[in-house]
């Protein structure tokens, strides 16, 4: 049974006395009043100087996005529990990073490594796509994270246009954190006019750093993507009271960064692999690596330990976790852990949990691979009860950190 949270006593309308049937509900407003607030305002008037665009241009190609984004962003927030979570946190969210993004990409000459007579004919498409990718990097959490009803009942979605009835919202439970970048390529020719995406098209490298982003796929985007990993991690910084400044020089090599080499070093100096008679920390075939999977995350937690790095998840799950929401492992269904039954051809049989991981994750090089299993890795389809047992004992739930108290607009038309 679906529960919105929408109990308020209803009001009359001065017009007629009758009661307001859409009270508790939430309004759609136009992109001007949603972007009339002073500091939307602030942040767009930020966002000007960054690019040497004539007015006419810099109206179609980036005031015009950002109505539109403005119009599909509405009052949702950006996150249920945890950053801009108050009314309208999508929005100011994706304007402070395009913002932020905007004044790092000032630093920076663009295309990296470009002759000199090249950056300074590509560096208004390059600081395009950077502003974009930072304006839409939350864009497709409209179509994975949350539901939205309007009045009449159905469901909404954003390609269906903007909102044009009042409207209602609850989160999804079980939200897969994968999905929402990928999601936001759906409504990229929405937002953006023709004529800026063929401009963008131009160039093939500009165009495929636009699609990564929006992707979630910062490692194949270059100094780009840093840029928009470092503007988005600033304005959650900023909301949750945390430095801003810090968050931006925050060093280059990010946490799921850091997991993928502790992964290559523990390979290649610690991890067994494809022992014919038991005792292996993992089996490599030739579709995918297999790691015992509480061994694994012992040993990835020691070595990024070891490193002096912060903010390493203290439980198995937390780091599943980080590893399945950055896409550094093969789920199974939604689930980090497969139940797997290892085969040697001597003989030798085991049933165990396992991480499954792409043997390119680990080796770019095929031919720097180790010899595959002689044997065989079969997914066994009913995945135990007792499984979450097996993966760490004595799990504590952790509790978020009290967040900073806002006074925001409360959202009536949230569900839960």
């Amino acid at each position: 049974m679906r529960i919105w949270l929408t109990r308020k006593k209803q009001n009359t309308t001065p017009s007629t006395g009758e009661p307001d049937v859409t009270e508790g509900w939430l309004h759609p407003e136009s992109a001007q009043t949603l972007l009339a607030e002073t500091t939307r305002q602030q942040l767009i008037q930020f966002i000007r100087p960054s690019t040497a665009l004539p007015a006419s241009l810099f109206e179609r190609f980036w005031l015009i996005p950002i109505h539109r984004f403005a119009e599909l962003a509405q009052l949702f927030p950006a996150s249920e529990n945890h950053h801009h979570s108050h009314a309208g946190g999508l929005l100011d969210h994706s304007l402070e990073a395009a913002c932020y993004a905007a004044r790092l990409r000032q630093s920076y000459l663009f295309p990296p490594d470009a002759a000199p007579e090249d950056q300074a004919a590509q560096s208004e498409r390059w600081t395009t796509v950077i502003i974009y990718a930072a304006l839409l990097h939350d864009l497709g959490k409209l179509i994975t994270d949350i539901e939205v009803e309007n009045f009449s009942g159905k469901r909404w979605f954003p390609w269906h246009g903007p909102l044009t009835q009042p409207y209602r919202f609850r989160y999804l439970p079980q939200r897969d954190y994968l999905r929402h970048p990928a999601a936001a390529v759906l409504l990229l020719t929405q937002l953006i006019p023709p004529e800026s995406l063929d401009w963008l098209a131009a160039d093939t490298a500009a165009l495929s750093t636009l699609l990564h982003c929006l992707n979630g796929q910062y490692q194949y985007a270059g100094l780009a993507g840093e840029l928009v990993q470092k503007a988005d991690r600033a304005s959650v910084a900023f909301n949750l009271g945390g430095d801003p400044v810090k968050a931006i020089h925050r060093p280059q090599t990010s946490l799921p960064q850091q997991i993928i080499t502790s992964l290559r070093d523990l390979l290649a100096h610690e991890f067994r692999l494809n022992n014919p008679n038991g005792g292996s920390d993992g089996w490599l075939t030739e579709e995918a690596l297999w790691l015992v999977s509480k061994n694994a995350a012992d040993a990835v937690r020691g070595w990024l330990l070891c490193q002096g790095l912060d903010a390493v998840p203290q439980h198995n799950m937390r780091l599943f976790d980080e590893m399945q929401a950055h896409q550094l492992l093969i789920p199974c269904e939604d689930k980090a852990i497969w139940h797997c039954r290892i085969e040697a051809s001597g003989g030798w049989s085991s049933e165990l949990t396992l991480l499954r991981f792409s043997p390119s994750l680990i080796w770019e090089d095929p031919q720097q691979r180790p010899a595959t299993f002689i044997g065989t890795v079969t997914p066994i389809a009913e995945i135990r009860n007792e499984t979450e047992a097996v993966i760490a004992t004595n799990i504590e739930v952790e509790q978020p950190s009290p967040l900073p108290e806002q006074n925001e607009t409360a959202l009536s038309g949230e569900a839960f």
